[in-house]
């Protein structure tokens, strides 16, 4: 499954806040939502310090794309941010509980000094409603990520690049890592994010990926839904 990642969208999608249905981002990802052929937005919220001198999606976007989107396509929540809960109690006083079972609230194991506080904040999103995953970044080793932690969560979220921007190159490398992931926990959704285009969607999905998050692949081409049927042709095809 593919989830439509909006970060390149950002910039103008703030911009065009109070208009943002004219915007031409906005056009863009209803006409993507429309093929039917993605899961869900994937909203990449950032702040700073965990993402240095950079602050991607305020509260007011978030609420204006959650009003705007949410009857019409999933929803995912990634919280880049070193306080995820304390921003989620903000998000939660516009997000309707009703509508929370179809968005999915992802939280970083960076973000958290103990196993226990982890799995503490995991449940606590739970809780609130939302389906809940948990994000390991690149570069951090693979034992922050505990067998506890990754069973208390739904989503097990793996990075294939270092997170904190867009366009990056797949690290080949990540292809182990997910392989391991799927095997230890068969049950959970493994998502993967960074890096994908129409060649290593194909090699995420043959090392257990369920669900990928591709974003300037289709964001910044040209023609973003040609962009969108060669992801899913090769998806169909290999």
């Amino acid at each position: 499954m593919i989830s439509l990642s909006i970060l390149e969208y950002e910039d103008e999608l703030s911009r065009d806040i109070n208009n943002i249905e004219e915007s031409r981002a906005f056009i863009n990802i209803i006409s993507l939502a429309k093929t039917g052929k993605i899961y869900s937005v994937h909203i990449d919220v950032m702040r700073p310090p965990m993402i240095p001198d950079k602050s991607k999606f305020p509260l007011s976007l978030i609420r204006k794309l959650y009003e705007k989107l949410i009857r019409r396509i999933r929803l995912d929540i990634h919280l880049m941010v070193d306080k995820p809960i304390n921003l989620l109690e903000e998000i939660n006083k516009f997000i309707a509980r009703s509508d929370r079972a179809n968005i999915t609230t992802i939280v970083q194991v960076e973000s958290f000094n103990s196993e226990e506080e982890a799995i503490s904040s995991i449940e606590t999103v739970k809780k609130h409603g939302y389906i809940a995953g948990i994000s390991l970044n690149l570069p951090t080793p693979e034992e922050k990520l505990t067998e506890k932690i990754a069973n208390a969560a739904d989503v097990i979220l793996l990075m294939t690049v270092p997170m904190g921007s867009g366009g990056q190159s797949f690290h080949k490398e990540s292809i182990g890592r997910i392989r391991r992931f799927s095997e230890l926990f068969p049950d959970k959704i493994i998502e993967v994010d960074g890096g994908i285009n129409s060649e290593t969607i194909i090699k995420v999905r043959d090392a257990g990926a369920r669900i990928a998050v591709v974003g300037s692949y289709i964001t910044s081409s040209s023609n973003p839904l040609e962009a969108l049927l060669k992801i899913d042709n090769a998806l169909k095809t290999f």
